[in-house]
């Protein structure tokens, strides 16, 4: 069959059958590999805040995601403009909180990054809890042991703590609070 053109196909699939099928396999692979890593990035989420220990309880550990609050608007914001996101909490492996001395619950803080403002969002267990309302730009989300389940002020120790997305830039590692050391 003369003077009939052959379908237009790329150099590596016209020398045999074989690479043809490579050729698909590996274009087939690089799919599913770039679709599964778009399924992690939203699967981690630019709201998730993960939750570091502290040498109160070591084994704990847990993360943080912010969920916008409900909002007959669609996003819920403060008078002054800031995001207002729930804050939903799963962490494992917290010890007794009576283990810790004389305390009876875990609380849930959201703080200033200078400290000076503490919100208590809610008591907080082993598994996932949803607690209350966060409408600060930058915070720290702080877990303490409380001997009350709905303390007015934070005076226990920290067990575990997060930043939140909009502070990642900044670090905290050295704040004394975050490494053990008390007034």
């Amino acid at each position: 069959m003369t003077g009939v053109s052959a379908p237009y196909c790329h150099p590596e699939e016209r020398s045999d059958e074989g690479s043809a099928f490579r050729v698909d396999r590996k274009s087939r692979f690089l799919a599913s590999l770039g679709m599964t890593g778009m399924a992690l990035l939203i699967a981690a989420g630019p709201y998730d805040i993960p939750l570091f220990a502290t040498p109160k309880a070591p084994a704990a550990n847990g993360a943080a995601r912010l969920v916008f609050a409900q909002s007959p608007f669609g996003i819920a914001v403060t008078a002054d403009g800031h995001a207002q996101y729930d804050v939903q909490i799963t962490v494992s492996r917290l010890p007794a909180p009576s283990s810790l001395g004389a305390f009876r619950s875990y609380v849930a803080w959201a703080t200033t990054p200078d400290l000076q403002r503490w919100d208590r969002l809610g008591a907080i267990t082993n598994g996932t809890t949803t607690v209350g309302h966060v409408a600060l730009n930058k915070f720290l989300l702080v877990i303490t042991a409380e001997s009350d389940s709905a303390p007015r002020t934070h005076a226990g120790p920290t067990v575990l703590h997060g930043t939140s997305p909009s502070g990642w830039l900044q670090s905290f590692l050295n704040h004394p609070m975050f490494r053990g050391i008390t007034g």
